[in-house]
């Protein structure tokens, strides 16, 4: 159903049955974990996107999930900003 890499992939599916006994398959929700000490970090540049930081730090940009969950306390829309920040990386490789 996703991608190996997927953030979902783990997930274990789950069935919920409507009063009209259809059957809908859903992903069970997904749990952050606090974050583990920071083991690198990444310089944002001028035009960078979380895509673009998550393919320099893992080489996939589909793992841009993993640099938003090493930075949770920052506000998503503008965690790029400005550039010269540094983000956090709970991992170097993806699992």
């Amino acid at each position: 159903m996703f991608d190996k890499d997927s953030r979902y992939a783990k997930l274990p599916l789950r069935e919920f049955i409507d009063p009209a006994g259809r059957s809908v398959a859903y992903v069970a929700r997904r749990i952050i974990r606090p974050p583990e000490a920071p083991v690198a970090s990444i310089k944002v540049q001028s035009g960078d996107r979380l895509d673009l930081i998550a393919d320099r730090a893992y080489g996939e940009p589909r793992q841009f999930w993993r640099v938003a969950d090493a930075n949770p306390n920052a506000d998503h829309t503008t965690l790029t900003e400005p550039p010269g920040r540094r983000l956090a990386l709970n991992q170097i490789k993806p699992e």
